[in-house]
Parts: C-alpha cells; sequence; structure tokens
C-alpha cells in the first residue's frame, strides 16, 4: 500500500499548512476560560525557571518562565508544582485566580517529573530505569554538540570524547550496549516527539529537559529501536505571560594540551645518531645514515634539494649561527660541529581557538495559545590552524487553542553548518607530533619547504595543499495536535519531516612530494541526502476511581519512512590550482550513487495503574514491523512491565518517616528489538552496478539473501531502590540490571565453493551486568541565602559471550590470540570472540627488564622477531618474559594487557549558591579502559626512522649501571624491542577529568530596578580544564589504539544573558 506521505497532493497541502499555522500561532487571542497564574520562588524569594505545575489526573501541564510565571487553564482540581531539587507541592484550587508558590529545596530522588515514551510521568510514580539530566550543564558552557552535556552526569550512560574537532559528535553507550562491538551500538534519539539520527545541529540553549531511558520496560513503548536505551529531548516552549526577549553571549579562548613533550632539536640530533650508529653494529648499512640528507643526518645543505636542517659547519653556512640556528658537537666525532635550526611544529600547527557564541530567544503567550522563536549563531576557531565550525540555527515552537477542547502546534527546527576538518585525523595529528624538529620550515628563498615525503614533510606545507570543507542542512516540520474528547480522554495526532543534506569536497592542490613534482590536482565532491516522514496518533485517558485507584492508558501508531541519497564525483587533472571544483578536472576517474527506502511502522500501548500512590504497575507494549527484514518476520512484538512500591506512602512508615522520608522499590522486566545493523536490502541479497563482462555492461551479485533474518531481540530484568532521608538532604538511587541480546546480526563464515566469503545470519547472544548508584546531599542545612548541593553517580558494567555463529572452531572464536596459557599449562586461542569469552581484549609482550651487558644480553632466550637472520642480543635490550618457558621468545610468549573498554563510569559535581553568586564544579571519570599508545610506541622506537623522538627516549639506556625501562634507542628500532607491541605502551586509561568550573552572578531585582531589565547574568568559566591520569597520551578517553587524533582543548569562557 502507497504512503500517504508518497503522494504528491497531500505533501502540498501540508506544506501550505505550516505558514498558516504558524500565523495563527502568533495571532493570540484575548478571550479565554478561568486561568490561574502566579509566580514560583525559591526560598530567598528568587523566581524558578522550568518549573512544572500539573492539572492532577490530566495531561494539562505548563512550565514556568525564567521569571518564576506561570498560567494553566483550569476550573477546579489540584495543581501539582514540582521542580528538580525541590519539595514537590499539591494546591487544591477553588476560587484562586492568583498564586505565590514559595518551593523549598528538596533533592530527592522521587521529585519532578520525567518525560517517558509519547507522555509524562511524576518521577515518584515511574517504576523503570529513567535518568534526568539537571539543565544546569547547559547553562554555562555552549556545546557544539548538546550531547557532551551527559558526560559524566548521568549514571549508566558513558559519554567519549573521540575528537576534539570542532563540531564532533561524542560516542554515547546506554549500559555497555548490545553489540559485540558495544561502540557501535547507538541510541535512539527523540527530539519533541521527532526520532532523529542523533543530536548534531541541536542548540543547547533550546534545550529545556534530557531523559534517558535505559531499561527494557521504560524503552519498550518504542519497541525494535529501544534496546541501546532512548534519548529524549524537549525544546523550550513559549509559555503564558509577557512577552520576553532574552539575549545569551559567550565568548571563548581554547588552548591545546597535551601531555606527550618530544625532544627538542639539539637532543634529538644526540640521540637519533647515537641511534644510527647502534643500528650500524649489527647492520653496517645504516653507517651511511650518519652522513646523508635526513633527520639527524650531515648531508643536508642550505639548498631546495634537501629537506632538514642538520649539518656540518663550514664557511658557507656559518652566516646562519647568526640567523637563529644552534650549534653542537656531534655526538658519534665531537671534533665536528653540526648546525641546525629546530621547529616545534606544535607551535606552528595549533593556535589560541575563539569562540563567539549568540542566542536571542523572543517568547510569550495567553491563555490562547504561546509561541517561542530561538536564533543562535555559533562561530568556533579550532586550537588546529585551518579548522573551525560555524552554525546557524532556528527553532520555533507554537501552540494555538481553537477550543477550550482543541489546540493545535507545530515546530520548525533549523541549522545549518559549515565544518573545516583535516583530511585525516590519525594522520595530521598522529604523524604531524612526530615530525622530526630538524625538517626545514622553509628554504633560504622564503618559501615553504615540502619536506622528505608526505609522511615525514613539513605539515604546514601539507596542510595547505587541501581545499574543501563541509556544510550541512538539519530542518524538522512538526504539526499536531490535541482532541479532549471527553473529560479524561484525549487524541494528539502528530506529522513530521525531517531532513538532512549533506556536502562535502576536497581537492588537493599540485605538490612537491620530496623532489618529485605531483600535479595529479585530484577533486572530489560527494553529497548525502536524508529524508524522514513520520505520523504518530495517540490516545491517553486519565481516571480515578474512589480517590485511590489511578488509571492511565495510552494507545497509539507509529510510522515512519526514511530516503537516502548518496552522489560522489571524483576526476584529476585540473590546469590550475586556482579552480578547485570538479568541472575544472581533466580526467574523470569515477560517479556512483545510491536511493535507499526504509519503512517502520507499529502499535503501541502502555497502562499505568497505581493503588493511592502506593502500589504502582506499568505494562508497556509494541508490535513493530521493518521493511528491512526477510518476509517471514517482518513483525516483531516487545513487551514490558514494571512494578513499584511506595514504602514511605504506607501508614507503618509513620515511625520511620523523620529518618527515611521517602522510599521506593522498583522491578522491571522488557523485551526490545533492533536492526540497526542490518542495511535497508540485506535480508534480499546485494547487487551492485557498473560491473563490465564480455565489453558489456553487467550487475554483479555482492551479497546472498536470507529470507530468516529477524529482529535482534534483548531482554533486560531492572532492579531499583529510590531513598531519602535526613529531611530529603540526602537521596539515593540504584539499579542493578541483567541485559541479555539474542539473534544478534553476526556474518557466518561460508565454504569457497559458494563464490560469497560470508552470510549474515541471526547467530549471537550477548550478556550484559551491571550496577548504578546516584547520590545527592546537601552537607549544610540550606538556608534563604546559602545552598550547597553535591551530587555523584557511577555505573560498573561487564559483558559476557554467550553464543556465537557455529563454525567449527572451539568455542566458535572468531579470531583471537594463539598464547601460552597458565591457568591451563597449554597452548590456547584467547581474546577474539568466543563464547563464555568478553570483547576487546589486549595481548602484548611483557617487558620484565633491560639487559644491562652484552654477556648478559648472550644468555637471553632465542628471539624469532628481531629483523634478519642474526638475532644477537646487545646490552640496552628489552629482557621479554619467556611465557611458555621453552628459552624461545615469539608471539606464543604475549599475555593480557587489559581491555579496551571501561568497567566504571561516573561523575561528581558540586553546586554552592550564595544570594545572587553559583560556583559550580563538574568532575567525570571513567576507569578500566586500556589504551596502546601507539604514537608514544613510535616515537620512542623511532619505528619509521626519520621521524620526532619523545622525552621518555632522554631516559633510555646508554651504558652500563643506567637503571631506566627505556631500551636503547635504535634506528628503525631493527632489534624490535618496542614496535613488536609491549607492555609499558598499554596504558591504562583511567581518569579523573575536571570537566567545569564556573563562577556566576544573577543580579538581583533592587539592582535592575532602574535599567528596564528583567535579568541579567554573567559567568566566568573554564572547561576540560585538566585530566587527572596516568595516560601519557593525547586522549585518556577512548580505549583501543591511540595513533593520532584531534586533541581536546581546555576551553576558558565569558558569558552573559540579558532578559528583557
Amino acid at each position: 500500500m502507497r504512503s500517504l506521505f508518497e503522494k504528491r497532493e497531500n505533501r502540498l497541502i501540508i506544506w501550505r499548512l505550516l505558514p498558516l499555522l504558524i500565523f495563527q500561532l502568533i495571532w493570540l487571542g484575548a478571550i479565554a476560560q478561568k486561568q490561574v497564574s502566579g509566580t514560583i520562588t525559591d526560598a530567598g524569594g528568587n523566581p524558578l525557571e522550568g518549573a512544572t505545575i500539573t492539572l492532577k489526573g490530566t495531561t494539562t501541564v505548563v512550565v514556568s518562565d525564567d521569571r518564576g510565571k506561570f498560567s494553566i487553564p483550569v476550573q477546579s482540581g489540584v495543581l501539582i508544582f514540582s521542580h528538580v531539587g525541590f519539595q514537590e507541592q499539591e494546591i487544591t484550587i477553588s476560587s484562586q485566580s492568583q498564586l505565590s508558590v514559595k518551593m523549598l529545596t528538596d533533592q530527592s530522588s522521587l521529585s519532578g517529573v520525567v518525560v517517558v515514551g509519547y507522555g509524562k510521568q511524576s518521577r515518584e510514580l515511574v517504576t523503570t530505569a529513567i535518568s534526568k539530566l539537571d539543565t544546569t550543564v547547559l547553562k554555562n558552557v555552549p556545546f557544539t554538540n548538546p550531547a557532551y552535556a551527559l558526560q559524566g552526569t548521568l549514571p549508566g550512560v558513558r559519554v567519549t570524547s573521540t575528537s576534539g574537532q570542532p563540531g564532533a559528535a561524542p560516542l554515547i553507550v546506554v549500559r555497555g550496549g548490545t553489540s559485540f562491538d558495544p561502540n557501535t551500538s547507538y541510541p535512539l534519539y527523540v527530539i519533541d516527539g521527532v526520532i532523529s539520527p542523533d543530536l548534531t545541529a541541536i542548540n543547547s540553549n533550546d534545550i529545556e529537559s534530557i531523559q534517558v531511558l535505559k531499561d527494557a520496560a521504560s524503552t519498550a513503548i518504542y519497541g525494535a529501536r529501544g534496546s541501546n536505551g532512548v534519548v529524549i529531548v524537549t525544546t523550550k516552549s513559549g509559555k503564558a505571560g509577557r512577552a520576553q526577549i532574552t539575549y545569551n553571549y559567550n565568548l571563548g579562548f581554547s588552548n591545546y594540551t597535551s601531555k606527550m613533550k618530544m625532544l627538542d632539536a639539539r637532543d634529538f640530533i644526540y640521540y637519533n645518531r647515537l641511534g644510527i650508529q647502534m643500528a650500524a653494529v649489527k647492520w653496517p648499512f645504516f653507517e651511511a645514515i650518519l652522513s646523508s640528507p635526513l633527520s639527524a643526518g650531515t648531508g643536508n645543505d642550505l639548498t631546495n634539494n634537501t629537506f632538514y636542517t642538520t649539518q656540518y659547519l663550514t664557511p658557507e653556512n656559518q652566516h646562519k649561527l647568526n640567523e637563529g640556528w644552534e650549534s653542537m658537537p656531534d655526538p658519534i666525532d665531537p671534533t665536528k660541529t653540526i648546525i641546525f635550526k629546530g621547529t616545534d611544529w606544535r607551535d606552528v600547527m595549533f593556535r589560541t581557538g575563539v569562540t563567539n557564541n549568540h542566542n536571542i530567544t523572543a517568547s510569550g503567550g495567553s491563555d490562547k495559545g504561546n509561541y517561542s522563536i530561538s536564533v543562535g549563531y555559533m562561530d568556533v576557531k579550532g586550537v588546529a590552524i585551518q579548522t573551525g565550525y560555524k552554525r546557524l540555527s532556528l527553532n520555533t515552537k507554537g501552540e494555538l487553542k481553537l477550543r477550550d477542547n482543541l489546540k493545535v502546534f507545530s515546530n520548525i527546527r533549523y541549522a545549518g553548518d559549515m565544518s573545516d576538518k583535516v583530511s585525516d585525523e590519525s594522520n595530521i595529528f598522529g604523524r604531524m607530533l612526530q615530525v622530526a624538529p630538524t625538517v626545514k620550515y622553509a628554504f633560504e628563498d622564503g618559501t615553504l619547504s615540502q619536506g622528505q615525503n608526505g609522511g615525514k614533510g613539513n605539515p604546514l606545507y601539507r596542510t595547505g595543499l587541501f581545499v574543501g570543507g563541509s556544510e550541512a542542512t538539519n530542518a524538522a516540520f512538526t504539526v499536531g495536535g490535541q482532541w479532549d474528547i471527553i473529560p479524561g480522554l484525549s487524541f494528539m495526532p502528530q506529522v513530521s519531516l525531517l531532513t538532512r543534506n549533506s556536502t562535502n569536497r576536497l581537492f588537493v592542490k599540485s605538490n612537491y612530494d620530496g623532489l618529485n613534482y605531483d600535479q595529479t590536482r585530484s577533486a572530489s565532491e560527494s553529497r548525502k541526502g536524508y529524508k524522514q516522514q513520520g505520523a504518530d496518533a495517540v490516545f491517553a485517558y486519565n481516571k480515578s476511581f474512589s480517590g485511590v485507584h489511578n488509571l492511565e492508558v495510552t494507545a497509539g501508531y507509529s510510522y515512519l519512512k526514511t530516503e537516502e541519497t548518496s552522489l560522489s564525483a571524483s576526476g584529476r587533472g585540473a590546469a590550475t590550482d586556482l579552480i578547485p571544483t570538479l568541472n575544472a578536472s581533466a580526467i574523470p576517474v569515477g560517479v556512483s550513487s545510491a536511493r535507499t527506502y526504509y519503512t517502520y511502522m507499529g502499535f503501541f500501548g502502555r497502562i499505568n495503574y497505581n493503588y493511592d500512590q502506593k502500589y504502582l504497575v506499568s505494562l508497556n507494549s509494541r508490535y513493530d514491523a521493518s521493511s528491512n527484514l526477510g518476509t517471514k518476520h517482518k513483525w516483531g512484538y516487545f513487551p514490558g512491565i514494571s512494578v513499584g512500591w511506595n514504602v514511605h506512602k504506607e501508614n507503618f512508615w509513620a515511625p520511620l518517616a523523620d529518618a527515611i522520608n521517602q522510599l521506593k522499590f522498583r522491578a522491571s522486566y522488557g523485551v526490545n528489538g533492533n536492526v540497526n545493523a542490518l542495511g535497508a536490502y540485506q535480508a534480499q541479497g546485494s547487487y551492485s552496478g557498473g560491473a563490465v563482462y564480455g565489453g558489456r555492461a553487467g550487475i554483479l551479485n555482492t551479497g546472498l539473501s536470507n529470507d530468516e533474518l529477524k529482529w535482534e531481540q534483548t531482554k533486560t530484568f531492572d532492579l531499583g531502590v529510590d531513598l531519602s532521608f535526613l529531611n530529603n538532604r540526602v537521596g539515593v538511587t540504584a539499579d542493578y540490571f541483567k541485559r541479555v541480546t539474542s539473534n544478534l546480526l553476526s556474518s557466518r563464515t561460508l565454504p569457497q565453493s559458494t563464490g560469497f566469503g560470508s552470510i549474515l545470519t541471526n547467530l549471537g547472544t550477548l550478556q550484559n551486568k551491571g550496577i548504578e548508584l546516584a547520590a545527592y546531599v546537601q552537607p549544610i542545612k540550606p538556608t534563604k541565602n546559602f545552598q550547597w548541593n553535591l551530587s555523584f553517580n557511577a555505573a560498573y558494567v561487564k559483558n559476557k559471550i554467550v553464543k556465537l555463529p557455529e563454525n567449527g572452531a572451539p568455542k566458535n572464536r572468531i579470531g583471537g590470540e594463539y598464547v601460552w596459557d597458565n591457568k591451563t599449562n597449554s597452548y590456547e586461542w584467547l581474546g577474539g570472540l568466543q563464547e563464555g569469552g568478553v570483547m576487546g581484549e589486549l595481548y602484548a609482550f611483557q617487558q620484565i627488564g633491560i639487559y644491562q651487558t652484552d654477556a648478559e644480553a648472550a644468555k637471553a632466550p632465542y628471539d624469532i622477531l628481531p629483523e634478519g637472520t642474526d638475532k644477537t642480543k646487545f646490552a640496552g635490550d628489552v629482557i621479554f618474559l619467556d611465557n611458555d618457558k621453552n628459552d624461545t621468545i615469539d608471539n606464543r610468549d604475549r599475555i593480557y594487557m587489559g581491555n579496551i573498554y571501561p568497567t566504571w563510569t561516573g561523575g561528581i559535581s558540586s553546586t554552592v549558591s550564595y544570594k545572587g553568586f553559583s560556583f559550580i564544579v563538574r568532575l567525570d571519570y571513567m576507569t578500566g579502559q586500556t589504551i596502546y599508545n601507539y604514537m608514544r610506541a613510535t616515537t620512542t622506537a623511532q619505528l619509521a626512522g626519520d621521524l620526532g623522538l619523545n622525552s621518555d627516549v632522554a631516559h633510555s639506556w646508554l651504558k652500563e649501571g643506567d637503571q631506566t625501562d627505556i631500551p636503547r634507542l635504535y634506528y628503525g628500532d631493527w632489534q624490535y624491542n618496542i614496535g613488536r607491541g609491549t607492555s609499558p605502551y598499554y596504558e591504562k586509561g583511567n581518569y579523573l577529568a575536571l570537566r567545569e568550573v564556573t563562577f556566576s552572578y544573577d543580579l538581583s531585582a533592587t539592582l535592575l530596578k532602574r535599567t528596564g531589565l528583567k535579568g541579567l547574568r554573567i559567568n566566568v568559566s573554564g572547561q576540560n580544564l585538566h585530566y587527572f591520569t596516568k595516560y601519557k597520551g593525547i586522549n585518556p578517553e577512548n580505549g583501543g589504539t591511540d595513533n593520532g587524533s584531534y586533541p581536546i582543548s581546555r576551553n576558558f569562557l565569558f558569558g552573559a544573558t540579558i532578559s528583557l
């Protein structure tokens, strides 16, 4: 059946309706039903923004504005006032029309309202695992991607900064993921009710709340897409009351920081020449390098034909000593003098980054409707030269009441961004930091030196060769409404259109690679498009019986269709560097395009029941279909159930109420599905065009079909407890979970006779277990003027492989290392993927010492790994553990080094407030991950030759008696002391990050009275200030191999917010 969205006429109706609705939303009536208005303040009389006011037993909810004001339509009933960090209050409405509500501090884990799938719920009645972000995090730091605000703030939500590139998205994994590679377990994002691929291009200034649904019972209502958790984002809406305008500005400065220190040119020459000399003892051909035109050789001169500055002092070059060059005795022949010019390439390639961020918001409304319009502009110049990020964002929301029981709303969200990125982070930031300090910066004629070759050349020259960038536009359009059919029964339809378009361009100028002139002038351009059409129809019913039986029922239908397009082309042979576009390319190289459709639909329902708010039951279910599954398994059913008990509401609890103010037990079980790893047509088999056979165009079968492919299925059991005591000054939330994901999509190896290497099947099972803890405390009893709030969260997760596809190997092993196992006293396959094991294990050689004399080294076990047939060991070489004790060092002697995935994550925050002053400190931590510091290994061992050396080399072994763990340096590491992968370079990435320090001041109304301003807030903030870690590389956050990435910058920000 063709979707209504496929019909041109209906699309035109939607597009014509949007401007009309926006016009209606701005035009607000003045006559309404009875409104209750008022102001909400804290104990000190300061207005509270973001307090939630709910008409009990209904879905009518409003939020207070930045002046604490609210207005809500109500004839009679009970209003519930809630705000994170404050005690919930209930006020019965009869004839009142104006209220003044003063809220008392309460960090109770049971206070506030949370957004759940297709609705909201009082936290006291929530029976599932849901974490809500304290939006204070969003006030001070302008995030290029708001996902960074989750870093260390929510238990069980691991947020990893994998790149410091402005605009780059972090990695988010909830509860350890549901894949054999947890880092590919992306959560589902829902922004203002619209499913979105990620949080890219969302202005953090527009966000009102962020919730993360973590267990299967809470995510079951999202069915097949909720197995990796659900991140729900709600943007700010207009509030009833006088129109207000708010302007926010941030100015930031960013600095490059790195723990890896490099040798300067003098020490580099000294140790590198000694390393060349030592290599020549065993391999005499290295002797010639000492006089060659290389990084520490003396064969360089002042012409454009050599690329390093090292050379012997002669009458022809001695004038350079008057031009800033330096001199030193040759460590090989002290009778000769070497002159050189050193360059710290980090000073060349990094700068002070500058951020300018502007936001202006206009909002207002009346009893007939409300509106909010915000515009933001961000301009970030990265700490690395030629990198940056710009974004223009727009967010408009409006709501119009057509009748007392009927309202409509619309939302338009747009962002356009431009990003200047490096072509390859590992190459630029890995190689760049390793470039020898003796590389010529410029020739004598003032032109930039290109360097020896692309990998060892002048990084300033290399980065200047690339012309291009990326642009993207993101837009979302939503129209919906709410029809209160009868008291307690509402119908809420919504349709949405989300589009994303991106363009990436790259042109490589003609250039010298060493002495070779390359005029290829390659050019490429790629464009990607994403269009998502969605529709939701939701019925909600709320009813209370006899004052103690409370029932909420939600049921609905959801439809989603996506279309992805891509187009790319490449060419070469342009006549000039002045025209970087494809049309200048004389020779076409390639062109490709693709178009993919995906359709997803489902029916869902939820029943919440509580008896007198004591005994709580919630049932969630979803029945989903996906177009990319086999015909036999397109539909799947995903149920969830949760229960809770508010013990503190029992009569028998009264004697304990002063000691333990609130206590709730929770339990949940649910089933989710997932097909994120499945391409749109993999179940049907894949084909590729463009092949030529017999001189004619052909179609090539590239993948086998599998009509039996079905949903991955995740079953989660969760036990939780929420409690608070000491008059709600201390609170704790704890969860234990066990999650088993079966039918994992895995590749099964096929016999060569089939003509295919593998086929995708459902043959894997993975288990995650973990605990989560969140706590808060007010160390000092809050007063009118002073408050101090501390919070802490921690999460532990451990994975286990339960089942893998049958492949004939023991434990159905995939990959791994064949090493000696001391537990079984035999050789075993360890690591890799195998049943009963874990993912991400690392194995390497254990360094146990350094040989002090040649005589001691002569007694070393036979080592098969050094280059060549001569395996002689020398003083200064590494002593390796002969794990299997067979007097031979080979790959079977490697031992376990650690795991690339963390086990513990969490964060700590402290907020101290005195009158209008606030002082905020945020920290986050991660432990358990192991990182192979490849950059440190290569710059300690001179693995590639002619690269820079790090400061560890200054402590390397030189003579008998040296006590060090750094072996003697060999040019090219031909003894393979380090390059084989050794234990000192498998470092723990454990860290504690000082993520934010903010000092702010809100000017009082008295001080602003004569200015005409409604509010003025100023703040000074520091972000990413320091990592407390023993890791010696660039970024301790990302486990695995560190071969270079855009560094995380330290940021200092100055901000001001003005309200009119």
